[in-house]
């Protein structure tokens, strides 16, 4: 059973023993007024995360000791009811076999067939003529020490594509609406090769910006540092060991890459100075913005009102129908 079903038929479920393959995101030991010790526990899917309950965390706290960081564990537990919500409450749990679930069925993935995902962005890395931004490209995406992470990696932690495969996810849409912008507005080649160099390296930082999946937050480069000053800072590097690359395209990548959040209360160090730069800004935006508005309708689809609950990041509500 996946835990979205759970919460689904929570009221047909209650006080029956459900079975599920689950991912063990986090375990915290509380102690109860009577100074018995159990497990506040959050297990996640791929559909969604939820808290359990873990009674018996005393008499097992070598079982619980002996588990890795973001175990696969199989449960039996009960569904409850506590204060009119859901509560799970863990009756056992023990270690699944690796040979029949792996990490990657656990965790929220992006619903598009990777290998068309790849032919996406092998498609857009064909469409740049340019020698030296095509070489740019190869060697900051293309190449064996940076493919698989930048296809891998989530773009956000929490507001927009926020799950397994989100960073290539998100960068394909935002290849797809500048591309249209370009078309549209008849860009010159240069300048279409340079918005698509810009594009597909606007958010490349996040590799280093975030943990991989399935744990989760900032590393310490994200923290200290940031997803904007990586991607430029990387990007000058691989700059410099191409041979001849002009100076014009330097600045005008580096700019579009530091000015893709639009303005400096929203994190970007300088403004968009391109037009290539200011397609960018908005065509990120849109696919942020529209992927963070769909993905809370979603989430709250089980409550009965016709508008969602305020969306903290865009400032108001949104109707569901």
């Amino acid at each position: 059973m996946y835990i979205k079903q759970l919460k689904d038929l929570s009221s047909k479920l209650l006080n029956e023993t459900i079975e599920a393959v689950v991912l063990l995101s986090e375990v915290k030991v509380k102690t109860t007024k009577t100074d018995k010790k159990y497990a506040d526990i959050i297990i996640q899917d791929a559909s969604r995360m939820m808290e359990a309950k873990y009674w018996d965390y005393e008499e097992n706290q070598e079982k619980f000791k002996s588990f890795q960081p973001h175990e696969i564990v199989q449960i039996q537990g009960q569904v409850g009811e506590y204060g009119g919500q859901l509560q799970l409450t863990i009756r056992n749990i023990e270690r699944a076999s690796s040979d029949k679930v792996s990490i990657k069925d656990l965790i929220p993935t992006s619903p598009w067939e990777f290998e068309s995902m790849k032919k996406g962005l092998e498609y857009f890395q064909n469409r740049i003529e340019t020698p030296h931004l095509k070489e740019l490209i190869d060697k900051m995406i293309f190449s064996a020490e940076y493919y698989e992470k930048f296809c891998t990696y989530p773009a956000a932690r929490k507001v927009h594509h926020n799950f397994y495969r989100g960073l290539l996810h998100h960068t394909l849409e935002v290849l797809k609406l500048v591309n249209t912008v370009a078309n549209t507005k008849k860009l010159s080649q240069h300048q279409t090769d340079r918005l698509f160099v810009m594009t597909m390296l606007h958010d490349w930082g996040k590799m280093m910006e975030y943990k991989a999946l399935p744990e989760l937050g900032l590393t310490e480069k994200g923290m200290m540092i940031g997803h904007i000053f990586l991607g430029a800072h990387y990007t000058l590097n691989a700059i410099h060991e191409i041979n001849d690359f002009p100076e014009e395209d330097k600045l005008v990548i580096l700019n579009g890459i530091l000015g893709h959040h639009g303005s400096l209360e929203f994190g970007s160090p300088v403004l968009p100075k391109t037009v290539e730069a200011q397609i960018l800004h908005q065509a990120d935006k849109m696919s942020g913005d529209v992927e963070s508005i769909l993905s809370f309708i979603k989430e709250d689809a089980e409550e009965e009102e016709n508008f969602t609950k305020r969306l903290w990041n865009m400032g108001t509500e949104y109707y569901k129908k």
